[in-house]
């Protein structure tokens, strides 16, 4: 049900939530500072009113009341015991004592939005004042700090929410009873989940409607409703119209994103600016960020096209990555040759590059505690292994498992293959000295990882990046959000692959039962996948938010000591090559297969990349082994945003 329909049905009560709380404040002149008082216990508006409140469930739609359609919940009583306001004790304190706040670990651009969250209570410190800047904001944070903003303070008896621990129960009680926020669904509050941008958004609308603030919006950044959920385009138009994101939008609106604590900081300083003196006295970060790609996009598109041209290409995606944000995307040519044109939305099977998605897969799932890098994958198959086989070593191309299209990728085939002397090549498992290209052993990994954590990798990555940040990728392309998008294959200008046999692949009977897409079968765009080289350029955060812990990041780059043969060093499982296109150093992984021709690249001293996805060119090498096409393109690029 559309948001506006949700407010019809509860219309009445937010009229009444706001009428008391003006007349409450009128006659008490409260400030809207006060401190929430988190001592007593709660209940959900749906205890007193035999209502639920409209909430968002967990695919962001709006979550409509038990009442009856056309009929008017009922009106909030005015407050007795059960409520109460308080006024912030003193005075409204100085920018000098803000300052001083004991917070720490924050940026200087920050620091000030930081110091204000924590001085009027509204955030809490970690252990010496740790604020955590870049850690997602959960539901329950979101409404506290909400709740601490409003200075009233709910008694009730019984919380409607049984998911909702002490610390927030009045908090969430409050939101439901002033109809700033619902819970997800089936009797849910979700209290520990990530608060959305779109969830964030109506929560803030709702609230200053809540409290009497002129509603008018003359901004329309949701008027084809691109993107944004329904529940929430005409709160994100507000939060547009009152500049409230403004500095986490630069690069796109991301409405599944989750918020920062820094972002939440910057927003309710924002928020509160012609309310709290202080807040408007505040140095906040702008918005604005320039982008270089943006700035010289008529050049680098003549450049992407005339390498596109003399390579032979029949279609060319582009993404670039400016500071670990994706900022700019480039096509050329054809998704379907000679019928339709490429565009950044069409879904292109990457090839080896799907090995970065495994590699991201696996270091997921060791923060989670499902694998261990460095026991012995014979655990998580059920079998003795003949050799000492582990995940790092097969991330590393040192596993020495035999590499060939003929052996079985069937569970039952892999699980002979691990236990028998006849599946393993020569060297010890580990050793640089053992390095050989493993496409079959990235099959083998994909199981591990599926059998290890009871799960397909597509939901894994889905549920921890790509769901975030709107990407749409898959190892099953079939179970793509549009597969519809997928493009043919070109070996030059003959079909390498149809579309329908990309499509056709669908997921498999059992996380682990085979392990013939992990090597080379991931389906996305360059835009997609830019958006996971952005996660790891940026060091595990994404648009500002911390999406995979820093030391995952650092541990995927862990290179060899020695280089290779042909000058690179091994990581898990890019490899790293100094002095490339310009840059000091690159990480980087090629991708080849039935014409296709990829690379994704980053440079991690300065967070900047770069995604190429070809098919149809020719498949010359450069003079660094990598495809031609996708270096000189890559070239030009780094070039022009360095």
């Amino acid at each position: 049900m559309p948001e506006k329909e949700g407010w019809e049905i509860m219309g009445e009560r937010w009229i009444a939530a706001a009428l008391l709380a003006l007349a409450l404040v009128g006659t008490c002149a409260v400030p809207p500072l006060a401190e929430a008082a988190k001592d007593r216990g709660c209940g959900a508006a749906e205890a007193a009113s035999g209502e639920t409140v409209l909430g968002e469930t967990a695919s962001g739609e709006a979550v409509p009341g038990e009442t009856a359609p056309g009929e008017a919940a009922p009106a909030e009583e005015a407050p007795e015991a059960g409520c109460v306001l308080a006024e912030t004790a003193g005075p409204a304190g100085s920018l000098a004592d803000m300052r001083a706040a004991a917070v720490t670990g924050v940026p200087e651009e920050h620091r000030d939005a930081a110091c204000y969250a924590v001085y009027r209570g509204l955030l809490e410190t970690g252990p010496e004042g740790a604020f955590g800047g870049e850690e997602p904001v959960s539901r329950g944070e979101a409404v506290a700090a909400l709740y601490r903003l409003s200075g009233v303070q709910v008694r009730v008896d019984e919380c409607g929410y049984g998911d909702v621990p002490e610390e927030y129960r009045d908090a969430v009680a409050w939101a439901g009873s002033a109809g700033v926020s619902g819970g997800m669904g089936e009797g849910r509050f979700a209290p520990a989940s990530p608060v959305t941008r779109s969830q964030l958004a109506a929560m803030l609308y709702r609230f200053a409607a809540w409290r009497g603030e002129d509603m008018t919006c003359r901004t329309a950044v949701c008027a084809e409703g691109e993107e944004v959920p329904a529940y929430a385009r005409e709160a994100m138009d507000w939060v547009f119209d009152r500049g409230l994101y403004e500095g986490m939008t630069d690069n796109g609106i991301y409405p599944d994103l989750p918020v920062s604590r820094l972002q939440l900081a910057c927003i309710l300083a924002r928020l509160e600016r012609e309310r709290d003196p202080l807040a408007g006295e505040l140095a906040l970060p702008e918005g604005g960020t320039a982008s270089r790609s943006r700035e010289r996009h008529e050049a680098i598109a003549q450049a992407v096209a005339a390498a596109a041209r003399r390579h032979g290409a029949v279609g060319v995606q582009v993404a670039v990555v400016e500071g670990g944000a994706v900022t700019d995307t480039y096509r050329y040519g054809w998704a379907v040759q000679g019928t339709v044109p490429m565009t950044d939305r069409h879904k292109i099977r990457v090839a080896s590059l799907s090995k970065v998605a495994v590699g991201l897969c696996a270091a997921l799932l060791q923060e989670e505690g499902a694998v261990d890098y460095d026991a012995g994958i014979g655990a998580y198959w059920g079998t003795a292994l003949w050799k000492p086989v582990t995940i790092r070593s097969i991330l590393t191309h040192t596993s020495t498992l035999l590499n060939s299209e003929s052996i079985a990728w069937d569970y039952e085939g892999v699980k002979a293959q691990l236990g028998s002397k006849s599946g393993y090549g020569g060297g010890t498992p580990g050793s640089l000295g053992s390095w050989n290209y493993n496409n079959h052993a990235f099959g083998i990994l994909g199981q591990t990882l599926e059998l290890a954590s009871g799960r397909y990798l597509d939901d894994v990555l889905s549920e921890r990046v790509l769901d975030f940040v709107g990407a749409d990728g898959a190892f099953a392309a079939g179970a793509l959000e549009q597969p519809e998008l997928i493009a043919p294959l070109y070996r030059t200008r003959s079909l390498g692959r149809s579309a329908d046999s990309v499509r056709s692949v669908a997921r498999w009977s059992a996380p682990g039962a085979t392990g013939r897409q992990f090597a080379g079968g991931f389906t996305t765009s360059a835009k997609d996948m830019a958006k996971l080289a952005a996660l790891l350029a940026g060091d595990g955060c994404f648009e500002g938010v911390r999406l995979m812990e820093a030391a995952s990041v650092e541990r995927m780059e862990g290179h060899s000591a020695r280089a290779l043969p042909d000058g690179t060093y091994q990581a898990l499982p890019m490899r790293l090559r100094p002095g490339t296109y310009g840059r000091e150093a690159l990480y980087y992984h090629t991708g080849s297969a039935y014409g296709v021709y990829n690379l994704l690249s980053y440079d991690p001293s300065t967070g900047d990349g770069v995604v190429v996805l070809t098919t149809g060119a020719d498949g010359g090498k450069d003079a660094c082994g990598i495809y031609a096409v996708c270096g000189e393109i890559s070239r030009a690029v780094y070039d022009a945003i360095a």
